[in-house]
């Protein structure tokens, strides 16, 4: 495997959360110095976020831990390399992956899927998405927090969006912590950003304050519910 395809591969599991200690912290140092990473990191939420916003949640057994350590042989505590456990994890991810994008696709043919837009907004410096953007029927733009969302009580925060081949953004509105819905033509490839500005928004028409959180509509099929 190259040196590129590791670091995707590492990208992939930072957005999927299953790194820890040192990858964890490697992967975090990545993400504030190299761009490369960063974009990898950034399309693979692109790919794997509006999918798991599609899944509802499963506890598991309450009794899960304990079954699984008894599964467990001593004789196979042994040390695993941060990459043979990447590596298994992986194809084991990529297994389940196969079998959900099957089953997905089987279900979308027959539930006559549509299409939608979509936009996950990351914070510039990198990590996970803190808000979801999406185009509903006709104009319409509901974008929601994916976590809680602190902003000073002096500030607020504003929506814009750059389209392609654009140059200066324009402002969508103030954008409350909570979320919004809201109308506005956008096409897929147009950039959504949110900035820090002064309470009641920017007192010049562009970003006056530092942009936060950015991402991308792009294109995704959904089906019919």
């Amino acid at each position: 495997m190259s040196g590129e395809q590791d670091r995707d591969l590492l990208a992939a599991e930072y957005v999927l959360g299953s790194l820890e200690g040192d990858e964890r912290r490697e992967a975090e140092r990545l993400l504030s110095v190299d761009p490369a990473f960063a974009h990898s990191v950034s399309a693979w939420q692109q790919r794997l976020t509006p999918l798991a916003a599609q899944v509802a949640p499963v506890a598991p057994p309450a009794d899960l831990w304990r079954r699984i350590e008894r599964g467990i042989a001593p004789a196979a505590t042994v040390a695993i390399s941060p990459f043979r456990r990447r590596a298994r994890f992986w194809q084991a991810t990529t297994a389940g992956a196969l079998a959900i994008a099957a089953a997905l696709a089987a279900f979308m043919v027959l539930r006559q899927p549509e299409q939608t837009r979509v936009a996950l907004l990351a914070p510039l410096a990198g990590g996970p998405p803190v808000l979801m953007a999406r185009v509903e029927r006709g104009d319409g733009l509901v974008v929601r927090p994916t976590t809680s969302i602190a902003v000073p009580t002096d500030k607020d925060l504003e929506l814009w969006a750059l389209p392609q081949g654009e140059t200066k953004p324009r402002s969508l509105g103030v954008l409350p912590p909570s979320g919004r819905q809201l109308t506005a033509q956008l096409a897929p490839g147009t950039q959504l950003m949110v900035s820090l500005e002064p309470k009641g928004g920017s007192p010049t028409g562009q970003p006056t304050g530092p942009v936060l959180y950015a991402g991308w509509l792009t294109n995704i099929e959904i089906p019919r519910g």
